[in-house]
């Protein structure tokens, strides 16, 4: 998809929840508001999965998790408003093995967008 684009490829950026949504933010932010033609897939698993599943910016308001035991207290940062804030960026969301047809399908429009998509 991405390789059958003419010009200079930038690619894609796989990363997770903890970088989207705390230490990498900034650099996400730059990069959306840069306009550049860049792919940007964020596993997101409402958890610090690498430390044990603490509880982070990504997880649910009430979720049980490492350093929430009683359910955190504050709302899931909405990272897809950050990008549509912008208007140019290609948002979509999907839960991986609820709706196969789904998920294709918005990565199909993702690959086809020109501009920032995520």
């Amino acid at each position: 998809m991405l390789a059958d684009r003419p010009g200079p490829q930038v690619g894609l950026d796989r990363r997770g929840d903890g970088w989207a949504y705390d230490i990498g933010f900034g650099g996400l932010d730059h990069v959306l508001a840069s306009g550049r033609d860049i792919n940007v897939l964020v596993l997101d698993t409402e958890v610090y999965s690498n430390t044990g599943g603490q509880a982070s910016k990504a997880t649910q308001r009430g979720a049980v998790a490492r350093f929430a035991a009683s359910g955190k207290g504050t709302p899931k940062k909405d990272l897809g408003a950050t990008g549509r804030a912008y208007g140019n960026v290609y948002v979509a969301q999907v839960a991986i093995g609820a709706n196969d047809v789904q998920t294709i399908k918005a990565l199909m429009e993702a690959d086809a967008w020109p501009g920032p998509r995520w």
